[in-house]
């Protein structure tokens, strides 16, 4: 897999830091992503696309309450300094749709079901290529299968390939890390792993599932 904005431990710190700097406390950033933001169908990269970047944040809780996992948008400033810019409950997710506009297939929504305007187009995020799309949705899907105890559903995308995808490079992901980050994730690898096989299986599942509904449906 090609390096990508996913594997830059200084893009994952400067998060950390703005997230910080925003009053969160005990938000751990597990995984950041160069984005792009766009609106309408006819958009193009680098025209009226806005760079962002995409967080996945978890926060344990000290009560003995289930951990809280949320999607965090970053802008970088006039300054150049990153700052939040809206923050979504992972919980809330209900539907990962990949744009079938654009022949690429590297852009796609998020559909949270507690948006207060249903009416306003929900922005449309655009991936560098393939890779870095397939590795967003599957640590998206990973943290709401390991936290949320559920998989959104997926649209526009082959789910048998995103679980291929992700048996033959999730794994490799580990040695692409810093030798201080590599001793971070050391202790939470097994789990990791073990809940990447789990949505492997689940994604299989629910492409078998949405083939059995398709021909129940032509068989009516």
């Amino acid at each position: 897999m090609a390096k990508s904005s996913a594997d830059d431990a200084e893009l994952r710190r400067a998060c950390a830091a703005a997230v910080a700097a925003s009053g969160a406390r005990g938000e751990e950033v597990s995984f950041s992503i160069r984005v792009a933001k766009g609106r309408g169908i006819f958009e193009k990269l680098g025209r009226l696309a806005k760079p962002r970047i995409l967080a996945l944040t978890v926060k344990q809780s000290t009560k003995g309450e289930a951990a809280k996992a949320f999607l965090r948008v970053l802008k970088y400033s006039s300054g150049a300094v990153l700052e939040p810019a809206k923050l979504y409950k992972l919980k809330h997710l209900t539907k990962v749709d990949v744009i079938s506009n654009d022949p690429s297939g590297c852009t796609f929504v998020l559909g949270f079901d507690n948006l207060r305007s249903q009416s306003a187009a929900p922005p449309q995020w655009t991936m560098r290529n393939i890779d870095d799309r397939n590795h967003l949705l599957f640590c998206i899907l990973n943290m709401c299968k390991e936290i949320l105890s559920y998989l959104p559903k997926i649209v526009g995308i082959d789910l048998v390939e995103l679980a291929l995808w992700a048996k033959e490079n999730i794994p490799t992901l580990d040695n692409q890390l810093s030798t201080q980050d590599r001793q971070e994730k050391s202790v939470t690898t097994q789990t990791e792993r073990k809940v990447t096989v789990t949505v492997e299986n689940d994604l299989v599942s629910q492409a078998k599932d949405d083939e059995e509904d398709m021909e129940a449906l032509l068989d009516t």
